[in-house]
């Protein structure tokens, strides 16, 4: 990506809504590109606040019902599991997820969920459902929205 007039291939410090990026998701948009210009046919999705995406190719964890955004304590879908579905609540994650786990977004096809700090300032967007992450970090994340 160049910016425009400076010759510059560095990828910008903030999105498109003005969040500065961290240096992991500007290498992960960075390796996204890449593969794009490579021509390669799998999906490179980027790093998330909270970790990695993965694709809609992965299947739903077992205890994720269908219409459910669900959060875990733990890596791989494993841990204690949080399954949140009503729209527009802002749903506060459980206590002591300070820092690893993982999530899926389970809901209808092309929906998707949003993770906001403690001032309920937005942070990430899923890709649309389904998606996960499943290393994913809740250290940034205090609050979900499902939809």
């Amino acid at each position: 990506m160049t910016r425009a007039g400076t010759g510059d291939h560095r990828l910008p410090d903030r999105d498109t809504e003005g969040i500065t990026m961290s240096p992991r998701r500007r290498t992960s948009i960075g390796l996204a590109m890449a593969a794009a210009v490579a021509g390669l046919t799998t999906a490179v999705v980027p790093a998330t606040a909270a970790g990695t995406s993965t694709t809609a190719a992965q299947a739903a964890p077992g205890n994720c019902p269908k219409l459910y955004f669900c959060g875990y304590s733990k890596a791989n879908y494993q841990g204690t599991p949080w399954k949140i579905t009503k729209c527009n609540v802002y749903y506060e994650i459980p206590d002591g997820w300070n820092s690893g786990g993982s999530w899926y977004n389970n809901q209808s096809a092309g929906t998707v969920a949003r993770m906001y700090d403690k001032n309920k300032k937005l942070i990430y967007s899923t890709p649309p459902a389904p998606s996960g992450d499943p290393t994913g970090d809740w250290g940034p994340v205090w609050y979900v929205k499902a939809c």
